[in-house]
């Protein structure tokens, strides 16, 4: 019972880019929406201590390149750029 889930492999590919296109989309669009609040709030005191932690939590965690290589798989496959 070898079947394939797929039968057309170019379908499954556009398929599964346009999930990560929206996805990656509704993302810039929740931090677009997270800087312009925080503009908007930046001249209150209390409520700028607060919303620059949380952005500093959500917003500006640095990711090492290493991290972001290993999980796209650059190390493993041979790439043509």
């Amino acid at each position: 019972m070898n079947e394939q889930l797929y039968f057309n492999d170019q379908a499954h590919i556009a398929e599964k880019f346009l999930m990560i296109q929206d996805h990656l989309t509704d993302t810039s669009r929740m931090a677009v929406l997270k800087i312009r609040n925080w503009k908007l709030v930046e001249h209150l005191p209390e409520t700028s201590q607060r919303y620059r932690k949380h952005m500093q939590q959500t917003l500006f965690n640095v990711v090492p390149n290493e991290f972001v290589l290993c999980e796209v798989g650059y190390h493993f496959s041979p790439i043509n750029n």
